[in-house]
């Protein structure tokens, strides 16, 4: 690899060089961070557009084929298809589930709810998978993220406010897919680590295509026009371009700089929701995310803190 240099080889230049290169760029990282929340972003206004004339069941389907051959593509040029084997285990399966609930779930909200308030709603995802990973797997949660987690979940409640004529009966449908979602996450932290990123999203996306392909069966299948088409092509395209943006930021930056910067799809997502739809979040909204924001960023840096301290036993 460029840049990489053997110990007791080359000149002390090359060595210093050979440091800056392998030191993490956190500008970098965040610049790549914020490409990612902007490309999801895009990715599910183009699906919402595209909802108004498929429904969900086609969409979720065609989406996720032209995601699954964009991932067989690359397995097979990168030699990744020759570990198939190994995708057939419990916490994929596990995994597949959480993904074709998800994006059924996020998908039917995302066609009916305003665009920034669901964003919202879903950016709570973290802190539930903290709770859960405490309850599932063992891990140790101290009292502050459970109290992080609990003023998160209240900032959702002041997005959805039930009872009161703000509310949605499809934010119930956007809280279910962040319960699948967090299935997802949990069962993913229990996958063989030697099993390549690019073919469990081959396994994910192969699932939810069939997945929305049998919620298809119950609707009324009929093939999108062109420019339809090309807004699925773009949604997907965008999601790709997310996912390889985050794995870029993670790999380039600091993890405790760069991740926090995911709540930046928060202003992506209200950007887009008042230039197409013309939607602007009432203030209980507003302050909804300021708070579902910062107990996600208090959440991430407290876990931060806890790793380095069991480091240094």
């Amino acid at each position: 690899m460029v840049g990489e240099g053997r110990p007791g080889s080359g000149s002390p230049a090359s060595g210093v060089a050979a440091a800056e290169i392998s030191q993490p760029n956190n500008t970098a990282g965040i610049l790549f961070m914020l490409a990612a929340m902007a490309s999801f972003s895009c990715g599910d206004s183009l699906m919402k557009l595209s909802a108004t004339s498929i429904p969900t069941g086609e969409l979720i389907c065609l989406r996720a084929t032209l995601m699954g051959l964009a991932g067989v593509t690359y397995a097979f040029f990168s030699g990744a298809l020759r570990d198939f084997w190994k995708l057939f285990a419990r916490s994929m399966v596990l995994r597949a589930i959480g993904d074709v609930g998800g994006a059924i779930a996020y998908q039917s909200a995302l066609a009916r709810m305003a665009f920034a308030d669901l964003v919202a709603i879903n950016q709570i995802n973290p802190l539930v998978v903290t709770a859960a990973s405490a309850v599932f797997l063992g891990e140790r949660v101290g009292w502050r993220r459970w109290t992080a987690a609990g003023v998160g979940f209240l900032g959702v409640l002041l997005i959805i406010r039930p009872g009161t004529s703000a509310f949605n009966w499809w934010s119930i449908v956007a809280i279910i897919s962040v319960l699948f979602a967090t299935l997802r996450d949990v069962s993913t932290k229990t996958i063989d680590h030697t099993i390549p990123a690019v073919l469990i999203m081959v396994f994910s996306s192969s699932a939810v295509a069939l997945g929305g392909l049998t919620l298809s069966l119950f609707e009324s299948w009929r093939w999108p026009e062109s420019h339809v088409l090309l807004q699925i092509v773009g949604a997907s395209a965008f999601s790709l371009t997310g996912h390889i943006c985050i794995i870029t930021a993670i790999r380039k930056g600091e993890l405790s700089a760069v991740a926090p910067f995911r709540y930046s799809i928060l202003i992506w997502a209200l950007i887009l929701g008042v230039a197409i739809w013309g939607h602007l979040p009432d203030l209980p909204t507003f302050i909804g995310m300021a708070i579902v924001s910062g107990a996600g960023i208090y959440t991430f840096r407290r876990e931060m803190i806890v790793r380095r301290m069991n480091a240094r036993r």
